[in-house]
């Protein structure tokens, strides 16, 4: 696989609390100069909920939502040469714990069947997966991301 560059994201900490700022460093290394839309660096929750139980045969359903997605521009649609340094900080919200996914509400008969059949699916599990995503946007072409995890609570 041919690889284009690569991304380090530099954090003095993994682990932070509400209201905090996460402040760091991006190092962008090209192999050559590359035009591209944009670099940026993204804090992203991801919450992963997984369904199942013995009404359902013991199969489990897995959904993944979105549920926080904060973008950072560090540079602007340009020839990026060989390489650069970045500083970023991202300021996490104080109620960033209680956003939940949009989920659409049915009405209806259709919507009761459905509260009825989630009594029927089983237990719930939820886990939420926070990271700052570091991207540099390159049309047409893959993308060079670097994904750090972090925690937060």
């Amino acid at each position: 696989m041919f690889e284009k560059g690569k991304i380090d994201v530099a954090i003095p900490k993994t682990n932070f609390n509400l209201g905090d700022t996460i402040s760091g460093n991006l190092a962008l290394t090209l192999k050559k100069p590359l035009k591209a839309k944009e670099l940026s660096i993204s804090l992203i929750g991801e919450q992963t909920t997984i369904q199942g139980g013995v009404a359902v045969g013991g199969n489990k359903s897995t959904n993944k939502a979105r549920i926080y997605d904060f973008k950072q521009q560090l540079d602007m649609e340009k020839e990026y040469d060989k390489g650069g340094a970045y500083h970023f900080e991202i300021k996490i919200p104080a109620d960033i714990l209680s956003r939940q996914p949009q989920m659409p509400q049915i009405e209806g008969t259709l919507g009761e069947a459905l509260k009825i059949a989630q009594v029927f699916i089983g237990t719930t599990k939820t886990t939420t997966k926070w990271y700052l995503l570091a991207k540099l946007d390159i049309p047409w072409a893959t993308d060079i991301k670097k994904e750090v995890q972090i925690t937060i609570g």
